[in-house]
């Protein structure tokens, strides 16, 4: 993967066109696992038709319209096909695995992000060890720590054995060596607060600064993952469908989350759809007026819908990809 692509995942810009994209309309379905239930509005906002309205504090929520509720139910049906996801039991990495990578040249970013670096002689590129992971909580495990290598590898998706082409830049130039891995401590944010762990500090030739990789082993913690978008036999989003692109607040039967949408949106609200297995969420919008002037940025705003009865189990799915939404991870 190229460093532009890399940067790309943790661009919240790029997610947001991501998740206000939508063209071919939706054709009813069934409901299996549970009789579908629409939430109707606890309060709402009037707005006058094909008039943009400025960006809402809150998204109105209203009783889902008959379109939303047949996306829900092709939703559901594609959720229950790929398998009902359930909340990541290790911690989810919130951040790359790479920590404080800044660089004082275009050619350095380039060269980090395309996989062309190597090690000095002396430098232990497979000494593996164990280390303290403490957690937000304050308690703390033993876990297992890598190689430098191979979390660097990791830290660069895998390009260290097939580095890209450097692209406009001599390849004297994009290269990078690591004269010194010393074993360390950073911390990271992760869907269970912050932790602090093991990780590699690397002394890098002619960069200002270390570079430091997190080192423990596979498995403790995760990065989220991307399901095959859309999921298998979900057509498009028909126009006019917010994505729910985050889940910010649990509190039994009231869910709040956040919807993503445009500055112009007009008549923006919020919906859900409960079945027995899970809550599928999202919004609409009408089209602005073909005149109308819009900056082209994305929100992201919170919702409060208030759901017939509690939560539980069920996970919270959004209506434009089908893809779930757990409390303190980021959307993939």
């Amino acid at each position: 993967m190229t460093a532009d692509g890399r940067a790309r995942i943790w661009a919240t810009l790029a997610l947001g066109a991501g998740l206000l994209a939508g063209c071919a309309g939706a054709a009813p379905a069934g409901s299996p696992g549970g009789v579908p239930t629409t939430v109707l509005a606890r309060d709402g906002i009037a707005t006058s038709p094909g008039v943009p309205e400025p960006s809402p504090t809150t998204v109105p929520v209203t009783a889902a319209p008959t379109e939303f509720v047949d996306r829900a139910g092709l939703v559901a049906d594609a959720v229950r096909r790929a398998g009902v996801p359930t909340r990541p039991v290790v911690p989810v990495l919130q951040a790359p695995w790479d920590v404080d990578a800044g660089f004082d040249t275009v050619a350095q970013k380039e060269a980090w992000g395309r996989g062309h670096v190597t090690f000095a002689p002396g430098v232990d590129t497979d000494a593996t060890s164990t280390g303290t992971m403490r957690l937000a909580s304050g308690s703390a495990r033993s876990v297992d720590v890598i190689g430098v290598r191979a979390a660097l590898d990791r830290a660069l998706d895998g390009a260290l054995d097939a580095p890209a082409p450097c692209d406009n830049i001599p390849a004297a130039e994009c290269r990078l060596v690591v004269s010194e891995a010393v074993l360390t401590q950073t911390s990271v944010e992760s869907s269970q607060g912050r932790l602090t762990l093991p990780a590699w500090r690397l002394t890098v030739d002619g960069l200002s600064h270390p570079i430091t990789v997190v080192a423990v082993a596979d498995g403790v913690l995760v990065r989220p993952q991307q399901p095959p978008s859309p999921l298998p036999g979900l057509p498009d989003a028909p126009q006019g469908l917010r994505a729910a692109d985050s889940l910010r607040g649990v509190d039994g039967s009231t869910v709040v989350v956040g919807i993503g949408h445009g500055a112009c949106d007009p008549n923006l609200a919020a919906h859900v759809v409960e079945f027995d297995d899970l809550v599928v969420v999202g919004g609409t919008a009408d089209p602005p007026p073909a005149d109308t002037v819009c900056p082209a940025i994305y929100l992201s705003t919170p919702a409060e819908l208030h759901l017939t009865r509690p939560l539980g189990e069920r996970p919270v799915i959004d209506a434009v990809t089908g893809l779930p939404r757990f409390l303190g991870v980021p959307a993939s």
